[in-house]
């Protein structure tokens, strides 16, 4: 399986235009890709649902989630209200069906004299053929260190809780005009978290990210409660790569991080560039699921 992770700079390119089928070029080999600054509604993109948009393009599963988002209503030549959301956020677009979705807003402590958005986390529940697995798509502050550790705080704690209380329903009692048949969905233990982190793979918010849990007052190193980096699982020299362009090697802000039991099954870990498709470049991880 390969797994990509895109910060997609609304789909504007370096030379200023918007472009959501090369985005869709770019990551069309992978099974699994987590985007970033993904809009709906703006006057930048002549107001298209990006999300719609890309999932078309790439004929895949998607869920998109925003915690920004304001109103973009307007009145219609004949006078009628035309109701509409301005909304940026994360999106999970996958080969094989999304079971359930959830999104988390991220905390936003004030930071004077600097402009942010609301960011937020998106969680996916992807059936591939070799198993079920969480997704995460991220996008941290890029404002301060501060903003950035108190978001990764609230993002471990969503993730480590998510498979004893994010299933969709609860089975005490089922009913069918509630689960149209389906069995109780489960979120399963493995997970992935990939995103634009806005920090570099030595910083402290990166090393808090890979900071083994506690259980009864006691570090758990193994297990799903804790993540790897897969840039380094690969083999890959922390001083390589870069995710942001123009900058020295190195520089990765992007980043893939996978859980206990996903460790053994990275293979590759790499960077493309993207031909100017974005300020970013997308992160690709291949795994090999069948260890699992």
């Amino acid at each position: 399986m390969i797994l990509a992770s895109y910060n997609i700079h609304f789909a504007i390119g370096f030379d200023g235009r918007h472009d959501l089928d090369r985005i869709a070029a770019n990551v069309r080999a992978a099974d699994i890709v987590c985007f970033q600054e993904v809009g709906q509604h703006w006057r930048r993109n002549d107001f298209v649902d990006q999300a719609e948009r890309l999932a078309a393009r790439l004929g895949y599963h998607v869920v998109f989630g925003a915690a920004f988002d304001v109103d973009a209503s307007y009145q219609n030549a004949s006078g009628r209200l035309v109701n509409r959301r301005r909304r940026f956020g994360n999106m999970v677009a996958s080969r094989w069906p999304i079971r359930s979705t959830r999104t988390e807003p991220l905390p936003k402590p004030p930071v004077p004299d600097v402009f942010d958005l609301q960011r937020c986390l998106v969680e996916a529940v992807v059936e591939t053929p070799f198993g079920d697995l969480r997704v995460y798509s991220v996008h941290l502050s890029h404002s301060s260190q501060h903003r950035r550790l108190v978001q990764v705080e609230r993002l471990l704690e969503f993730v480590r809780r998510a498979p004893t209380e994010g299933s969709a329903w609860d089975h005490v009692r089922l009913d069918e005009d509630w689960t149209e048949g389906w069995e109780t969905p489960t979120l399963p233990r493995p997970a992935i978290l990939a995103g634009d982190l806005n920090c570099l793979a030595d910083s402290p918010e990166f090393a808090e990210l890979l900071r083994p849990a506690e259980a009864g007052g006691q570090t758990e190193p193994d297990g799903d409660t804790t993540l790897y980096d897969a840039w380094a699982l690969a083999g890959n020299p922390r001083s390589e790569g870069i995710s942001l362009a123009g900058r020295e090697p190195g520089y990765r802000i992007d980043h893939v991080l996978v859980s206990g039991s996903l460790r053994a099954s990275v293979r590759r870990s790499w960077i493309e560039r993207d031909g100017g498709a974005s300020d970013h470049f997308p992160m690709f991880v291949e795994l090999d699921l069948g260890l699992l």
